[in-house]
C-alpha cells in the first residue's frame, strides 16, 4: 500500500513578512534539496487556474525562483496582503506520486507554517531520508514545532489538545533519549554554529511507520504520555502562546 506524509511545521516570521522574492527562496532552498530524494528542480510548478496552466511554468531554476513564479505571485492580489500570504508548490502529480508543500506566512499571532504532503514516494518510506528532511525544514525555518503523520497518524494520538507523536516530532528544546525510552531514536538537533542544542526530534519506530500497525500506534502513545507525564507536550494553544 502507498505511504500517503503529511509534515507540519510552525514557526514564526516577526512582525513582518519578508518579500514575494524572500518568500519564494525558501521554497526554493527546500526544493534544492528535494533533489536528493531524486526530485528535479524543473518539475516544481506554481499554482494556477487550472492544472494544465500550472504545468505550464516552472516554479525553479538552479539560480532561484523562476521569473515566471514570481510574476504569477504578485499578480494574485491575496498575496500582497502585508500580513498574511500562502505560497506553494507541485510537482504536476496528482495522487500516486504526487508531491507538494507551502508555506502560509502570518506577521500576527499565529504562528506560520509549511504543509508537505507526499504519496507513494518510495525515499520518504525510509525513516533516515525523513530525518533529513525534517531537519532541512529546522535549518530554514527554524520552526518551534514539526509533525510527521504517515497516513494520518494524527488520528490516534492519545491528546487531542496536544501534537502528535505521529512517525517523529520535532520540539524545540531539549530532550534526551532517557525521558523517552520507547523511541528509537532521539535526536539532538544544533543551533547553526553547532555549539547549542536548539531543539530534539523524537523518530517513534524505525521501521516505515504503519497507521495499521497496533505497535507502532502503541509506542506513539506511549512517547506523547511519557513527555505529558513530564510536561514536556504543550498544548497546541501553548505552542501559540508560549513559543
Amino acid at each position: 500500500m502507498s505511504q500517503y506524509l503529511t509534515i507540519s511545521a510552525n514557526f514564526r516570521v516577526g512582525n513582518s513578512l519578508p518579500t514575494i522574492e524572500e518568500h519564494y527562496d525558501s521554497l526554493w532552498r527546500f526544493a534544492k534539496f528535494l533533489e536528493v530524494m531524486s526530485v528535479p528542480l524543473d518539475e516544481w510548478f506554481p499554482p494556477a487556474d487550472t492544472d494544465e496552466n500550472s504545468r505550464m511554468n516552472k516554479a525553479f531554476n538552479d539560480g532561484g525562483p523562476s521569473t515566471a513564479a514570481i510574476a504569477m505571485a504578485k499578480a494574485d492580489k491575496a498575496n500582497l496582503a502585508s500580513d498574511l500570504r500562502n505560497l506553494g508548490v507541485w510537482n504536476g502529480t496528482e495522487g500516486e506520486g504526487g508531491m507538494a508543500f507551502a508555506t502560509t506566512l502570518d506577521s500576527g499571532y499565529i504562528p506560520s507554517n509549511l504543509d508537505f504532503s507526499s504519496k507513494g514516494i518510495a525515499s520518504l518510506t525510509d525513516y533516515r531520508n525523513v530525518v533529513k528532511l525534517v531537519q532541512t525544514i529546522i535549518a530554514i525555518w527554524k520552526p518551534i514545532l514539526v509533525q510527521v503523520n504517515p497516513d494520518d497518524c494524527s488520528n490516534k494520538k492519545i491528546f487531542q489538545d496536544r501534537p502528535s507523536a505521529g512517525w517523529m516530532l520535532y520540539l524545540p528544546y531539549t530532550i534526551v533519549a532517557t525521558q523517552v525510552p520507547e523511541a528509537a531514536h532521539v535526536i539532538p538537533i544544533m543551533d547553526e554554529k553547532g555549539k547549542k542544542q536548539q531543539g530534539t526530534l523524537i523518530v517513534t519506530v524505525a521501521d516505515r511507520f504503519n497507521v495499521n500497525d497496533a505497535e507502532h500506534v502503541k509506542t506513539a502513545n506511549a512517547i506523547e504520555t511519557r513527555l505529558v507525564d513530564q510536561d514536556l507536550l504543550p498544548t497546541l494553544r501553548e505552542f501559540v502562546t508560549r513559543f
